[in-house]
C-alpha cells in the first residue's frame, strides 16, 4: 500500500475541490480522526474514520475502505475507496 496524505485523499474522493482547500481545513481543525484534529501531512490507513466539517457547515463522517494506488480516481470508482457513514446538513 502506497501512503497517501489525508489532504490528497480528501481531494481524490471529491470531498474538497482542491488539495489546498483540504489542507486549509486540516490546518483549521475541521478534519479529525478519532476526535483528534490532524495535520494535512498525515497518511490515511484502511479503516480510518474521518470526521469532516465542510465550509458550508455540513458534517461528514467517512470510512477509508482502501487507499488508491495512483493519483487519479474516477467518480464512479470512488465508492471502492470510501464509504459515507454519516452526513449532517
Amino acid at each position: 500500500m502506497v501512503p497517501v496524505r489525508i489532504d490528497v485523499y480528501l481531494k481524490l474522493m471529491g470531498i474538497f475541490k482542491t488539495r489546498s482547500v483540504a489542507g486549509k481545513a486540516c490546518k483549521a481543525g475541521f478534519v479529525s480522526i478519532d476526535e483528534k484534529a490532524v495535520k494535512s501531512s498525515l497518511s490515511v490507513q484502511n479503516g480510518d474514520l474521518l470526521e469532516i466539517v465542510k465550509p458550508d457547515g455540513s458534517r461528514l463522517t467517512v470510512e477509508v475502505l482502501s487507499v488508491p494506488p495512483d493519483k487519479q480516481v474516477s467518480r464512479k470508482d470512488r465508492q471502492d475507496y470510501c464509504r459515507i457513514v454519516e452526513m449532517e446538513v
